[in-house]
């Protein structure tokens, strides 16, 4: 059988379609006119997919650190940091102080309540001392304070 070669004949054959990327019609002007490299091949999109990969590891780790940084941070300056934390055992000691001091301070009024209700001699003191009373018979000498106090 003889072959047909003339371009009717050529024209009238069913050919499959073939599919191809459609370019979009700026890119296939370029193309034609051989501005631009043909579309890239199996090959380059391997590189492009491994590229891609590590950018996105790059970009994981970036994440993580800038997490990490931002705990840190948080960790040594928030409102539960280390820093806020000493602040509030130092303020812890000095209320712990007081709390001593004025339990110390209770101890003492309590005894002299009791020294009040029951000791005489202590309530006479307290009335020498306080209102300047004395007992009879007793002189009194009143000194004028110096201005300079000799120890």
């Amino acid at each position: 059988m003889l072959y047909p070669t003339a371009k009717n004949s050529l024209n009238k054959q069913n050919r499959p379609a073939v599919q191809s990327k459609r370019l979009k019609n700026h890119d296939r002007i370029l193309y034609v006119n051989g501005l631009f490299s043909p579309p890239k091949s199996q090959e380059n999109t391997v590189g492009l997919a491994k590229e891609s990969e590590e950018w996105r590891s790059l970009f994981t780790m970036v994440l993580i650190a800038g997490f990490g940084a931002v705990m840190l941070l948080i960790s040594v300056i928030g409102s539960y940091g280390i820093l806020a934390t000493n602040r509030l055992e130092a303020h812890e000691q000095i209320l712990v102080q007081k709390l001593d001091s004025m339990r110390l301070e209770k101890v003492l009024m309590t005894e002299e309540i009791a020294a009040l209700k029951t000791n005489p001699a202590y309530i006479e003191l307290i009335a020498r001392k306080q209102l300047g009373l004395v007992r009879t018979g007793e002189v009194i000498f009143y000194l004028p304070e110096s201005a300079e106090r000799i120890p």
